[in-house]
């Protein structure tokens, strides 16, 4: 009856093999009259999925960068608080200084190059830097304060230090004004653009990629690769990639001002401050594996014939494969007894090449007991713990299944008694060790967890495989009536 049962169903399989393998030919045939459609198609996915993983990178950036803005910004108000509270002098009785506190906060900040107090004539009154500090009564951070009442805060274009001699930087300032208007102070931090907004390391992961931060009047500040070629460049019109409003951001596909080569660009522009973001691909490199698939559909349009044969062979395996998938026991994700019997036979019959097949059964001790103590839920749980401990102590040619309850088994092609021995005692230490290691800190499971294990070895032209089950479960009775956690092999002879 089994026999019968098996034979249907490998003659129901054959039909369906037989199916997919005309369904395989003739939708190879019509993909071939199609191709041209699928490039067309797929060009334009394949941009656009560039320009979407170039979106969520420039507005990672865009995001990261507005923190570091903002928290100069607040390093500056609290400046600017504590200079208006302390009259010059922190709060604090010890002989702090102003430059104190400032030196300490730029010396924490590797992009600080200074911190500055500068009163309305231009002239430095406190800053970070040693000796007799420059006039900057002309520098922008000053000038715009003194021309523009209304804005508050600045944030200046790139520039060459007068102190630190061949360094970039820029600068972001704010103005205190007294009720009049009149300022009183700015206070101004000094950022070191060689180290500032450091993003190198992903434009190093993304092959033929830059990035970008520039003014919205087109400075650069920043531009990866190549940092210090790039800094204090204008980018003539940049109005035609930037977006419109503040936060945005906008896909075209430019030919670069700066490199001269043709790049998918997504720009996103910074809120409250005049800056945006560029991230770009050259569409070259964007573009060389469409093209790659192009040539070999084109090449494989002329191999339609083997190409079906190739494709029907692997759907076979394919649906083999899902047979195989279909019979994983629910609970524990291992073979059920159904696929596990199935691989048996399977082993059964290649034993003399792999000169012998080793069979283990596996029972949890006092699995009842776990279960009426600890409950079904953590029984299952316990179940799932053993499987997966097992099969993680498997080698990859091994084969493990759930037998039925409590009780797993496990193939061994090749094996002899001596290893069956040696894989046992690893197994039965492993699944003890699993209180200790997976259940340690959860009080509803159990402290002691043991397996008894009981194995055979099914010799070249020695019996059959229900001998060599009925052997191992033999030696399994044995191990539990010896005491259980234990490991018993059958002898070679077939006794235990």
């Amino acid at each position: 009856m089994h026999e019968t049962k098996t034979r249907n169903g490998q003659n129901a399989l054959t039909r369906r093999l037989g199916a997919i393998r005309f369904w395989v030919f003739a939708f190879m045939v019509a993909l071939g009259v199609a191709l041209g459609i699928y490039s067309y198609f797929d060009h334009r996915q394949v941009e656009s999925n560039a320009g979407e993983r170039l979106a969520v990178l420039a507005n990672v950036m865009a995001s990261n960068i507005q923190s570091q803005l903002t928290t100069m910004e607040r390093q500056l108000n609290a400046l600017s608080h504590l200079n208006r509270v302390s009259g010059g002098r922190p709060p604090r009785g010890d002989g702090i200084t102003m430059r104190d506190v400032m030196l300490e906060w730029c010396q924490s900040d590797p992009t600080c190059m200074d911190l500055l107090v500068v009163d309305s004539s231009g002239t430095i009154v406190e800053w970070t830097g040693s000796g007799t500090p420059p006039l900057v009564d002309d520098r922008e951070y000053v000038t715009h304060h003194l021309r523009d009442s209304a804005q508050r805060v600045y944030l200046g274009i790139p520039q060459l230090s007068r102190v630190h001699h061949g360094r970039w930087f820029f600068a972001m300032s704010i103005a205190e004004r007294d009720d009049d208007g009149a300022i009183t102070q700015i206070y101004v931090s000094i950022r070191d653009l060689l180290h500032s907004f450091d993003y190198a390391g992903i434009v190093n992961r993304t092959p033929a990629s830059s990035f970008a931060i520039v003014s919205t009047a087109g400075e650069v500040y920043v531009r990866e690769p190549q940092r210090e070629l790039h800094m204090g460049r204008v980018i003539p019109r940049v109005d035609r990639v930037l977006p419109t409003n503040e936060g945005e951001s906008r896909t075209s596909r430019i030919r670069s001002r700066l490199d001269d080569r043709e790049r998918l660009i997504v720009t996103q522009r910074l809120e409250r401050y005049p800056l945006y973001v560029a991230a770009t691909r050259e569409i070259d490199h964007v573009m060389a594996n469409w093209r790659s698939r192009s040539v070999v559909l084109g090449l494989l349009w002329l191999l339609l014939a083997g190409i079906a044969a190739y494709v029907g062979s692997r759907l076979t395996e394919d649906v083999r494969l899902q047979d195989y998938l279909a019979s994983i026991d629910g609970l524990t994700g291992i073979l059920n007894r159904r696929a596990l019997m199935t691989e048996a036979r399977r082993h059964e019959e290649r034993r003399q090449a792999a000169g012998g097949l080793g069979l283990m059964m596996i029972d949890v001790d006092h699995f009842k007991r776990i279960n009426d103590r600890y409950g079904h839920v953590v029984g299952d749980q316990v179940l799932r713990q053993v499987a997966a401990t097992l099969k993680m102590s498997c080698r990859g040619t091994d084969v493990l299944g759930r037998y039925g309850g409590e009780e797993f088994l496990l193939l061994l092609p090749g094996a002899d008694e001596a290893r069956l021995a040696t894989v046992g005692e690893k197994l039965r230490a492993a699944i003890e060790a699993i209180p200790a290691i997976e259940f340690s800190e959860q009080p509803t499971y159990p402290e002691i967890l043991t397996i008894s294990i009981g194995a055979a070895v099914l010799h070249p032209g020695n019996g059959n495989l229900d001998t060599v089950i009925a052997l191992a479960d033999q030696a399994l009775y044995q191990a539990k009536n010896a005491g259980r956690n234990r490991v018993v092999v059958a002898s070679a002879g077939g006794t235990v």
